[in-house]
């Protein structure tokens, strides 16, 4: 009876991870990227960039990125901080949102303080030393939304620091919320979990 009970029990797990793993995509899926141009492939259309010496070879590369076509933020004098800026619309108020793009380490001086962030109406909420090497990098956070819009800004050389940054595949995703019907689901095979547990 003891080993009819395990194997109950081994279902019930087999059936909980199966419930889990079809909620998946439901948690996955969201709205399309809330950021225009993003991936800079053609043009920098959509963005503002400030504080960026073009004529020194900032702005918008089409030959060079993470694929090509990116934002190189630079400006030879450290007293400016090149920025590239975009009015994010359509938010929901207390909603949860995923802020994601690469970076790369452009030229500069060895200086530990930070030198990249990312902000959301002038808060940065990501920020990062120069890396040590000239890689790609990732950068992710979450941020709740506190009105309708608001300003996602990615800057270089802050903090008085003198680095660049090249900037590309920048994104932002709402983060849906599980169905209701899910979680029921989901609830439902938890207590069939509990119940066969209690029974070994």
């Amino acid at each position: 009876m003891k080993s009819h009970t395990i194997t109950i029990h081994k279902i019930s797990i087999i059936v909980l991870t199966a419930l889990m793993l079809s909620c998946l995509p439901q948690l996955t899926m969201a709205q399309g990227n809330l950021v225009v141009n993003g991936s800079f492939d053609t043009d920098a259309s959509g963005w503002i960039i400030t504080n960026v010496n073009v004529s020194a070879g900032g702005g918008y590369l089409s030959n060079y990125g993470n694929p090509p076509g990116s934002i190189f933020l630079y400006n030879p004098s450290s007293s400016h901080v090149p920025t590239a800026s975009q009015e994010i619309n359509s938010l929901t108020p207390g909603s949860l949102y995923v802020i994601s793009g690469d970076y790369q380490k452009g030229l500069g001086k060895n200086i530990t303080a930070n030198s990249f962030g990312v902000a959301l109406d002038g808060v940065f909420l990501f920020e990062t030393n120069a890396p040590v090497n000239l890689n790609w990098y990732n950068f992710s956070f979450y941020y709740t939304a506190a009105s309708s819009s608001a300003l996602l800004s990615l800057a270089a050389q802050i903090n008085g620091t003198d680095y660049s940054y090249y900037i590309d595949n920048i994104a932002m995703y709402a983060v849906p919320e599980p169905s209701a019907g899910c979680l029921i689901i989901f609830g439902s095979g938890v207590l069939i979990y509990v119940r066969t547990r209690k029974k070994i």
